[in-house]
């Protein structure tokens, strides 16, 4: 693969980032909730069904968003755009390593 090769792929790549404006990293998790007493659905054992965002930060710190019904479709796709827009980049590192590696044989070359 020649450097303009390259160069047009990672920058094909770069501006398909634009796309995913509408990413979240994080799990969605599927919970059920128990009221401490009272409610009769807690004391059978049913609890409350509960869909939650889930993000981890450094530290062992955790953020919980606790979501509607008709949010988890949307939430889903912006977790798929995530993965999709972390593994562009991880494409653009590899044509930017490649390009790199151009440069120093190339600058060996040149010194020879």
């Amino acid at each position: 693969m020649t450097r303009r090769e390259a160069a047009r792929q990672r920058d094909q790549l770069a501006s398909a980032l634009a796309r995913f404006g509408d990413s979240l990293r994080g799990s969605l998790l599927e919970r059920t909730t128990f009221h401490s007493s009272g409610c009769p659905k807690c004391v059978r054992g049913e609890g409350h069904p509960q869909w939650v965002l889930n993000v981890n930060y450094p530290g062992a710190k955790n953020r919980q968003l606790s979501l509607r019904p008709e949010q988890i479709r949307q939430v889903r796709k912006a977790l798929q755009h995530y993965r999709e827009a972390k593994e562009t980049l991880e494409a653009i590192s590899e044509f930017n390593q490649y390009l790199l590696r151009l440069d120093r044989d190339e600058s060996r070359e040149r010194e020879a």
